[in-house]
């Protein structure tokens, strides 16, 4: 049976998994590679892989740091995600058309998703990417200047880019994709934030939902954010992503943000299944510790 290996996508995050069958339970040496590796490079890819959401949800939760569900609870678990779908297709999917700006899923909930994962089910050529961008590596890289200035400040994070500051929204025109929503909710959070499963430090700022910085004036607010972002995406820094049919991906929504191009419901299909699991409860968040500490 051969040895799972990762292949580096870029120099700053992502890896493709390579020697892993997905069609079975993993073994305990697998799963705990599969989490070394996620937690390292922050996004994970297989290719050519043919699986439904049941297995889909297992993989996603695995990475987290929980004891592997069963069968059932896969199941289960798969069920409660509905038919959660991002396609310019199928009826009643989200984002089906828009540009998205850089965004990590629910971060202006104060309960963000942990890991995200989109499993490629048909997508047709011309293809649009999906781009990743590692806030863990924009902290370890930020010049000091803007490190020092940054440290104590605090963010306030929307639903989208119709919050967002007018120079945004004015800079990508018709494109952005701007639902409309019978609420506006939002959390406050620090722009260097910890990051609750791994530890590491986080530049927690993006383009797409943060709105602004709650100790500064609207336009000292955005001219700061500007240099975080021309930081964040230096082109780089960005992983592209050119989808094809059986691949699926998996990332750490807390560390990885993820944004894409213009998408059009009378272009070439675009149809991907999510799976979206939330960080953890604090009795959820226990178990993980001491799963971990017995495996």
């Amino acid at each position: 049976m051969p040895q799972p290996q990762i292949r580096e996508l870029s120099p700053v995050l992502g890896a493709e998994v390579l020697g892993v069958d997905l069609s079975s339970r993993l073994d305990e040496k697998t799963v705990e590679f599969l989490r070394a590796s996620f937690d390292d490079r922050g996004l994970l890819l297989f290719r050519d892989v043919d699986i439904d959401r049941t297995r889909q949800y297992y993989l996603s939760t695995i990475l987290r740091g929980h004891e592997p569900p069963s069968e059932v609870d896969s199941k289960s678990g798969a069920e409660r995600q509905g038919n959660f779908w991002i396609s310019n297709k199928e009826p009643d999917a989200a984002a089906p058309f828009g540009r998205l700006l850089f965004h990590c899923d629910g971060m202006w909930s104060g309960e963000p998703f942990e890991v995200l994962s989109l499993y490629a089910v048909d997508v047709q050529p011309p293809v649009i990417p999906t781009a990743f961008v590692s806030s863990i590596y924009a902290w370890e890289t930020l010049p000091d200047v803007l490190r020092r200035r940054v440290e104590g400040l605090h963010a306030e994070h929307v639903t989208g880019p119709e919050y967002i500051h007018e120079r945004r929204r004015l800079a990508f025109g018709d494109e952005l994709s701007q639902p409309v929503r019978d609420t506006s909710p939002s959390s406050t959070l620090p722009v260097v934030h910890r990051h609750p499963r791994t530890g590491k430090t986080v530049l927690y700022v993006t383009q797409g939902m943060t709105k602004g910085i709650a100790e500064l004036s609207s336009e000292e607010s955005e001219d700061l954010l500007e240099e975080l972002f021309d930081h964040l995406y230096r082109s780089f820094a960005v992983l592209r992503h050119e989808w094809r049919n059986g691949d699926l991906i998996l990332w750490d929504n807390m560390a990885v943000q993820h944004a894409r191009p213009n998408v059009t419901t009378s272009g070439p299909t675009r149809t991907l299944r999510k799976i979206g699991l939330p960080v953890p409860t604090s009795a959820e968040a226990q178990q993980v510790q001491v799963y971990q500490r017995v495996s």
